[in-house]
């Protein structure tokens, strides 16, 4: 129904005006220079970082999510070049040439992103579910994503107890 479909256009989706990249290595180079793989940064366009391999085996990754605008990363190759420029920095020189660096921008993706989405969230949104969302095909389509979550909407916690409540149903 043409209701619920614009209240789905009008929820803001959380992870929409971020993006995340991973950086894929061969070997933890920053472990092996005495680092833990974790940084949060004001410089450059990653403002927090993880290790996001295993504790032995590969391959070996950095994670991290980019804190600049969607305006600010329209242009993706300058984006990965401002990304492994802040890899070096943080980690040493070896960081900036990984084997592979994946880039996921969810402000570009039109399966996921609406308008609302390309404007930066300055507080958490208030999520939950709209009730032009509930009911439909005869109640044999249920919403169970974080942004219909009633209490962690956003949050993996909010995933969880979106489809918590959908198994409920």
């Amino acid at each position: 129904p043409t209701d619920a479909i614009h209240a789905m256009q009008g929820i803001a989706t959380w992870m929409a005006g971020h993006a995340k990249a991973l950086s894929v290595y061969d070997r933890p180079i920053w472990r092996e220079a005495g680092l833990s793989g974790d940084a949060v940064s004001r410089i450059g366009p990653m403002v927090e970082v993880h290790d996001a391999s295993p504790a032995e085996g590969g391959p070996f990754a950095l994670f991290g999510f980019v804190g600049v605008p969607p305006e600010g990363r329209a242009d993706a190759q300058v984006l990965r070049q401002n990304i492994l420029a802040q890899l070096g920095h943080l980690f040493g020189p070896e960081a900036s040439e990984p084997q592979k660096l994946y880039l996921k921008d969810w402000a570009f993706d039109p399966h996921t992103a609406t308008d609302a989405d390309a404007r930066p969230l300055y507080a958490h949104p208030t999520y939950g579910m709209p009730r032009a969302m509930t009911g439909l095909w005869d109640g044999k389509l249920h919403f169970a994503g974080t942004e219909v979550a009633p209490q962690f909407g956003g949050y993996i916690e909010g995933a969880l107890e979106a489809a918590e409540n959908a198994l409920k149903i």
